[in-house]
């Protein structure tokens, strides 16, 4: 399998990431990225991530700092969408309890 395909074969959302973690685990020696992924599991993330960014070029560590980004607005985003719809439902339910007492 390529590495174009492979970063394919992956789940939409992961393949922009792979586009770029791929290619700069690909510059590791065969054992280095054998000791890698045996490690990995085993290792915490930051850890594990620390490792990939010190085999990444400039350009490489700025696309990703730029997708990092992206998704962090979106998590926002979501979670704003996410804390209106709570405060809509609360309010509703409270207006319906206020209603019922009134009764």
């Amino acid at each position: 399998m390529t590495k174009d395909e492979l970063i394919k074969s992956l789940p939409g959302d992961l393949q922009p990431w792979a586009a770029i973690w791929i290619p700069a685990m690909l510059r590791w020696s065969e054992s280095e990225l054998a000791e890698f992924l045996m490690n990995s599991a085993g290792l915490p993330w930051l850890t594990a991530y620390t490792e990939m960014v010190k085999i990444m070029t400039n350009d490489e560590l700025v696309a990703e700092i730029k997708m990092r980004k992206a998704e962090l607005a979106r998590l926002n985003n979501d979670n704003a969408a996410f804390v209106r719809a709570q405060r809509t439902l609360f309010f509703s339910v409270l207006a319906k309890l206020i209603l019922g007492l009134g009764q």
